[in-house]
């Protein structure tokens, strides 16, 4: 998953990604404050869809500005059940 600072709107971008560069990624779900967001999945991916919270957007997008250069990825670990 990644969340990106999209500085020409001053919101947050989450989307579902592949862990390869360059490889295939989810559509892009605009964040503007605090809400539960749905990220759909890929074609190829064992993630259809990934429903995410956010309970402190602004300390989010300062954490994603500040700490991460913009952009912030965390790798999910999915099995399946």
């Amino acid at each position: 998953m990644q969340v990106e600072h999209n500085v020409q709107d001053d919101i947050l971008a989450f989307k579902l990604i592949d862990m390869q560069d360059g490889g295939a990624q989810g559509m892009i779900v605009p964040a503007t404050g605090n809400g539960e967001f749905v990220l759909p999945g890929f074609s190829g991916s064992a993630v259809s869809s990934l429903s995410i919270k956010v309970n402190n957007y602004a300390a989010l997008k300062t954490l994603v500005v500040n700490e991460y250069d913009g952009r912030l990825v965390d790798v999910l670990d999915v099995k399946m059940g």
